[in-house]
């Protein structure tokens, strides 16, 4: 079975803009007194975003059969996970800003 080349950076462009959402919809339900954002709450956000991530990682890494080049999608993959995770966190503050004013 081939591997869709296409899947892997659609799955983490979902990733990185489900970070935004995420926040916006905790600090919504918030507002509005139906959920109280505790850390519980955004551990459980942040546990979903992370497992997301691992099965990302899981489903849509390639295979390699030597060790090195596994490590070097990992480590290819993380760092990439990262940047995006900044870029997400730059985006979640300026939608907050937008939306609710500093």
């Amino acid at each position: 079975m081939k591997t869709r080349w296409w899947w892997l950076p659609l799955n983490m462009l979902a990733w990185t803009l489900a970070m935004p959402l995420l926040s916006v919809g905790l600090r919504f339900l918030e507002q509005h007194r139906i959920l109280a954002m505790s850390g519980s709450v955004v551990a459980a956000g942040a546990l979903a975003l992370l497992l997301w991530a691992a099965l990302i990682y899981a489903r849509c890494v390639p295979a390699a059969p030597e060790l090195s080049r596994r490590i070097g999608y990992f480590v290819a993959f993380v760092a990439a996970m990262l940047a995006l995770g900044a870029a997400a966190l730059w985006l979640t503050f300026w939608a907050i800003v937008a939306i609710y004013g500093l």
